[in-house]
């Protein structure tokens, strides 16, 4: 058989020591450029990951491109971002120092660099960024919504507002801060005006919701019509709000509520609820629809006519779940980390602050987290200390029977403090130190939850402090019996 004259021939290795000899004979400009060059096409290989949500395969190309030119700014400034979506966050504290160092006057970093802060709690140091990054672009509608959460974080909400106000000055469509200035609205308990920049939501891309091409309801005359009531939120939201769908079936509607699988069972126990379809399902006929969220502003909330009769949802099979034997002692469940996505997560005291509530005489301790941190009981040794029931309950209905059968609850702000609150259940709230708007900015009680009691901290982040207090109050409780 012939050769194949189409092949190509045979190439000679290339000798190390000899491109090694090419490289040092070449000019110093010339060797900077070529690294330059090669530093630029990694960088857009990095950010083409990130852009495409490919975050950990973009760490290595910025980290190559930075190898060859650690003057790139932009590089350790997008490196920063990847840090912080991928939960490395003192990493990305360091990264946007180094992209401020190279470029001091490029607000994207000073406001990033702020934003960081704020996930670890600096708050200060948060305002201070972001202040700066204002300064150098003061109309960027961006910046001065971030400025606008880091003022709400230390409670200089006039100030928070007046950044929101300024950014919907230079761009009166700008979501994130309509959206925040409607939460701090909400804070301070102007439920009216607060509940209306909410519906901002409608404006983003990624918000979806199923069945609007159908009419939404207003308020308007309803009777003998359904009305598909669609869940949204995190799961605290959809317990909180739920309390609405009797008012809707009292205007005599037939009332389809879409629901979360994990929520599923729980919420068909409201009372109203014709028919519970779940978010993936076909929908059945419906003549229109209602946001759930959208519901306090449709009824006209305000702080003194929130709907709080509880509890307004029960356990749906509350003999499945029985508490193990543990004697006559007080049944407090605890939950102490938020399970929420980063974007919705509060700052959260972790379970060593709770362990001394563990040494108490006449109590004991049931674990009701959810999530990754319910792993703590393991790491921290206390298995023997908690009795994990959230892993019992193998979800949230079960959880709402053993959460039924506690005589206090203690939990930080999270899904697990909802549905005790919803039960009607005695609960003590932890709130942060900037709160989430239905917990107010004052105060131990929220309309909301009548049964609820909030625990505050006298200073940002002392933890201990506050569960030192509420070990007292339990030693309390325990002897009112």
């Amino acid at each position: 058989m012939a050769a194949d004259e189409s092949a190509s021939p045979e190439q000679s290795p290339v000798d190390v020591n000899d491109a090694r000899a090419v490289w040092d004979s070449l000019p110093e400009e010339e060797r900077t450029a070529l690294r330059d060059r090669e530093a630029a096409r990694l960088f857009a290989i990095g950010s083409d990951h990130q852009r495409n949500g490919r975050l950990q395969d973009a760490i290595p190309e910025y980290t190559r491109a930075l190898a060859l030119n650690p003057n790139m700014a932009e590089a350790y400034n997008n490196l920063g971002v990847v840090l912080r979506a991928t939960k490395r966050p003192e990493a990305a504290v360091a990264c946007y120092r180094r992209a401020i160092a190279l470029r001091p006057r490029n607000a994207s970093s000073h406001s990033n660099l702020g934003n960081v802060l704020r996930d670890l709690g600096r708050f200060e140091a948060a305002v201070a960024s972001h202040q700066q990054a204002v300064h150098l672009d003061p109309k960027n509608p961006d910046t001065l919504h971030n400025l606008g959460v880091a003022l709400r974080d230390l409670g200089r909400r006039d100030q928070s507002l007046d950044c929101f106000e300024r950014a919907l000055d230079h761009n009166p469509n700008h979501v994130p801060s309509k959206l925040d200035r409607g939460r701090s609205l909400l804070l301070a308990g102007e439920y009216a005006a607060g509940f209306k920049d909410l519906e901002a939501r409608f404006q983003m891309r990624r918000f979806q919701l199923r069945g609007t091409d159908t009419p939404r309801w207003d308020g308007a005359k309803v009777k003998g019509r359904t009305v598909l009531v669609q869940s949204e939120g995190t799961l605290g939201d959809i317990i909180q709000f739920a309390r609405y769908i009797p008012m809707i079936k009292e205007q005599g509607a037939n009332v389809v509520l879409e629901a979360p699988a994990a929520l599923a069972d729980l919420l068909a126990t409201v009372p109203g609820v014709d028919k519970l379809v779940f978010q993936d399902a076909d929908l059945p006929k419906f003549d229109m629809h209602a946001p759930l969220l959208s519901l306090p502003a449709i009824f006209k909330t305000t702080a003194t006519s929130v709907p709080s009769a509880a509890p307004y949802l029960s356990p749906p099979d509350p003999g499945a779940f029985r508490l193990p034997p543990g004697g006559d002692f007080l049944k407090v469940g605890i939950a102490w980390a938020d399970e929420r996505p980063p974007v919705h997560a509060s700052i959260t005291p972790g379970l060593a602050p709770f362990l001394d509530l563990a040494g108490l005489a006449g109590v004991t301790l049931f674990s009701l987290q959810t999530g990754p941190a319910a792993a703590d009981l393991q790491n921290e040794g206390s298995d023997a200390l908690i009795i994990d029931l959230a892993r019992r309950a193998g979800g949230l209905a079960g959880l709402a029977s053993y959460i039924d059968q506690m005589d206090v609850v203690i939990a930080v702000d999270s899904a697990a403090a909802h549905l005790a609150g919803a039960l009607g259940k005695e609960t003590w709230v932890i709130a942060p130190a900037s709160p989430d708007w239905r917990w107010g900015i004052t105060g131990d009680t929220t309309p909301w939850y009548p049964s609820l009691r909030i625990l505050r901290p006298d200073r940002r982040g002392d933890w201990q402090g506050l569960l030192d207090q509420t070990r007292r109050d339990l030693r309390a409780r325990v002897r009112r019996g």
